[in-house]
Parts: structure tokens; C-alpha cells; sequence
């Protein structure tokens, strides 16, 4: 972004309000999921973390419409919160987290041993490696890996907020091409970082997916939210704060 493009934004009042009302609901969302740990309990979020605000809907559609296998594409705290959460409850849902970095799984494993709900997920480490046909080309993870992992499956949630768009403008774009044929009737899609631009012409990449598929869906996406989702129609909603 040019220099005077920068100071338009910053004179921008609705800007800096949209900046404070998600840090509110951040904070708000923050404190609910909190609840699910012991006291002084500090949970490893990092900049590459969803943010608390759309993992609350992420745990609201799991309890809501009775969710029954999620698979992650980026393991982190909305690993460890969300299989808390299943295991809290005595929910029956699965989750199938899958990560290219070995050592960030090794971390996530054992906070998910250290609060006591381990069993709820399976995390498969498939290191990035290259792929190439007519719409992609590109690091993604490993196929033999996940072909592997994803065999007898089905999936009623798909989070998608890996690999790292530093790869790849539409690094994350397989995500869905990948386990279209997998998923559930009834369905959720949620794609992290829908600000910038290329997960915006992922999101108008997988809409024509649907599309072609013939799978009606219906979009959620908010101007002044990070994330967006796309869901099949029928089902409560789960947004769990407005804007």
C-alpha cells in the first residue's frame, strides 16, 4: 500500500471504530473461552492464531448443529479450545488437525495431553511439498499424508487457516477441492484472513466450486470480520456477536 494510501486509511473514523468494536468482541469472546481452563491459565495464542471471536463461532456451531468431525487445516489454539471444549461437554465430535511443522504439533500435542482432552484429536504432521495442476501450483501438504488420514472420513466442519499465505497468494486454496467429495450434507466452511486479497479470490474460487458441484450454499462474510464462512443451506446460525 502507497504511503498516502496509508494516511487516507488513518483519517478514516470508521476505521479506527471497526478496530475497537473486534477488539471488544475479542475481548468478550476471550473471556467466555477462558472459562473452558483453570484459573492463570494462559492459552498460546500468536499472531498466526484465529482470533477468540471467530473461534467462539466456531465452538457455537459445533454445540448448535451438533457437529460430529472437524478437520483443521493449521493446528493451534483453536486446536486445544475446541477439543476442550468436546471433551468438557462430553460431545461426541472428532477432530482431524493437520500441520506441515512437526515441532508446533509436538507443542500442540502436549498442551492437548496437559488439559486432558488429547483423545479428541488426531494430529497428522504432512509436510508441505509441491503440487502442480490447472489451478494451483504451489507448496501444499503432502497428498500420500493426507490421502492417508482422510481415508473412511467424512467432515461436517472444515476450518481452513493453513499453510501460510506467505507461501503462496492462494496458498490455502486446496483446502477445499481437496475434500469437497468428503463433506456432510449439512456442512460449514471457515476460511481465516479474509481481508487480504488472496484469500478473497480463494473464497470466489471455491463459491464457483459449489457451484459446479452443484452444492447450494450460503455465504457469511462481514466487511469489518477477519474471517468468512460458507455453510449449506438449513442449519441454525452460529454467529455468536454482531458487528
Amino acid at each position: 500500500m502507497k504511503l498516502i494510501d496509508k494516511l487516507k486509511q488513518l483519517a478514516r473514523l470508521d476505521v479506527h471504530i471497526d478496530k475497537v468494536q473486534r477488539n471488544t468482541y475479542d475481548s468478550l469472546a476471550s473471556q467466555l473461552l477462558h472459562r473452558l481452563f483453570p484459573d492463570h491459565t494462559i492459552l498460546p495464542f500468536s499472531p498466526f492464531s484465529l482470533n477468540p471471536n471467530t473461534i467462539l463461532h466456531l465452538v457455537n456451531d459445533v454445540q448448535v448443529n451438533s457437529r460430529a468431525s472437524v478437520i483443521e487445516f493449521g493446528s493451534g489454539v483453536s486446536t486445544l479450545i475446541l477439543a476442550k471444549f468436546i471433551k468438557s461437554n462430553g460431545l461426541p465430535t472428532k477432530i482431524t488437525s493437520i500441520d506441515h511443522n512437526p515441532d508446533w504439533s509436538a507443542y500442540i500435542k502436549k498442551e492437548l495431553i496437559k488439559h486432558g482432552c488429547d483423545e479428541v484429536v488426531n494430529l497428522v504432521v504432512a509436510p508441505l511439498a509441491q503440487q502442480s495442476n490447472q489451478d494451483f501450483e504451489g507448496l501444499w501438504y503432502d497428498p500420500a499424508i493426507l490421502q492417508t488420514a482422510l481415508t473412511q472420513k467424512t467432515f461436517d466442519v472444515v476450518l481452513v487457516d493453513g499453510p501460510s499465505g506467505g507461501t503462496h497468494v492462494e496458498a490455502r486454496y486446496l483446502a477445499l477441492p481437496k475434500i469437497i467429495d468428503l463433506l456432510e450434507d449439512d456442512f460449514i466452511v471457515f476460511l481465516d484472513d479474509i481481508r487480504r486479497p488472496g484469500e478473497q479470490q480463494i473464497l470466489a474460487k471455491w463459491r464457483r466450486l459449489f457451484a459446479k458441484a452443484n452444492i447450494t450454499i450460503e455465504l457469511g462474510r462481514d466487511a469489518r470480520k477477519v474471517y468468512a464462512t460458507l455453510k449449506s443451506e438449513g442449519g441454525f446460525s452460529t454467529n455468536p456477536m454482531s458487528y
